[in-house]
């Protein structure tokens, strides 16, 4: 209710209503004199402006912002290049297990890829098993790799695995080892390594090698002008039939149009 100091004339009609006669811009300054003798003539907020006061006297008081001043930030500069890589495919490996290699997390052992130059199918899983010591893909996964390479015709010994980290690390972020180079690491391993075609374990890995995330991983079909196919990591192709059955169906299709 606003009560103010200027008068107010009121009329009451016959069904015992108020109603109110005074004009609008009456009615407004009665109320900015009740809020004077309040003594609120401020607007209290995160800057302090005045009120009541003459606009040219507001205009004078309202403090004024500094400019605003925007700069591109670059983003950092990855901890691996493809051009610092050693350049051939011996010295490669022996980096990769080496004490520079930066996207060796944590104290399990770092495991070297195994195979030849020119393999007709290279294998790269996300990360060497929990239990490999001595060589990749020593346990569960390496049997279900294995198989899965069998039914496709060819010798397990003949193919050249890899993995995209050289230890096994729990919970990785592949993001931030994306933005830290290991696609350009990758990328690198697979030019030296040669192979005729590249079978991509890990839905992760198409985005760290710079595919669109919001594409489907199977989208997914080459590293370095070789043709490759993407599919689940090998942990979870092992809980889920449908998922190897699915693999399996992609895989005839993609050898029949090699």
């Amino acid at each position: 209710m606003i009560v103010a100091r200027r008068a107010v004339k009121t009329t009451l009609g016959p069904n015992m209503e108020n109603r109110n006669e005074i004009p609008l811009g009456d009615q407004f300054a009665a109320a900015m004199d009740w809020w004077r003798d309040a003594g609120v003539d401020y607007e209290f907020s995160d800057e302090i402006v005045p009120l009541l006061a003459d606009e040219a006297d507001a205009e004078h008081a309202r403090p004024t912002a500094p400019a605003e001043v925007k700069t591109e930030e670059k983003p950092p500069e990855p901890k691996v290049k493809s051009a610092d890589l050693p350049g051939d495919l011996a010295a490669f490996r022996d980096w990769w297990v080496g004490p520079d290699n930066p996207f060796a997390n944590g104290h399990a052992a770092r495991i070297a890829p195994i195979g030849k130059e020119g393999a007709p199918l290279m294998v790269i899983t996300a990360m060497p098993e929990i239990e490999d010591r001595d060589s990749l893909l020593s346990g569960p996964q390496g049997r279900l790799v294995g198989n899965v390479l069998r039914a496709m015709g060819l010798d397990p010994n003949l193919a050249y695995f890899a993995s995209a980290l050289p230890c096994h690390t729990t919970l990785p972020d592949w993001d931030q080892l994306a933005a830290d180079g290991l696609g350009s690491a990758i990328i690198h391993h697979v030019t030296l390594a040669k192979p005729q075609r590249v079978l991509l374990f890990g839905s992760k890995l198409p985005a760290v090698l710079g595919h669109d995330p919001a594409a489907p991983p199977e989208s997914f079909s080459a590293i370095a002008d070789t043709a490759t196919l993407a599919t689940f990591a090998p942990d979870r192709l092992l809980d889920h039939a449908r998922q190897r059955a699915r693999l399996w169906k992609r895989l005839c299709q993609w050898t029949a149009a090699q």
